[in-house]
């Protein structure tokens, strides 16, 4: 299977869910996910960010940690504390 890792730090306003969800959209792509579950995947990070960016992220936080990542098992982005799994 295909393993990658990589960290990014992106900035802390309304653009980000969409940037991120495209990215994890093309992570799963990249991973052997097919469609729809590719963009399934991208939405369900959009919405996970635009859930930080209205709650739990700490408001003095001007930017926001992001994983994406896979080994051996599901394809992994975490964004701050949070973390969403598709299983491949």
């Amino acid at each position: 299977g295909t393993t990658f890792y990589f960290q990014l730090l992106v900035p802390r306003n309304a653009q980000v869910a969409a940037l991120l969800g495209m990215l994890a959209e093309q992570a799963a792509r990249y991973a052997g996910c097919n469609e729809p579950g590719a963009a399934a995947f991208g939405e369900q990070v959009a919405e996970a960010v635009r859930a930080q960016l209205n709650g739990s992220l700490d408001p003095t936080t001007n930017s926001i940690p992001v994983v994406v990542r896979r080994s051996t098992g599901p394809l992994e982005v975490q964004v701050d504390t949070r973390t969403i799994a598709l299983e491949l």
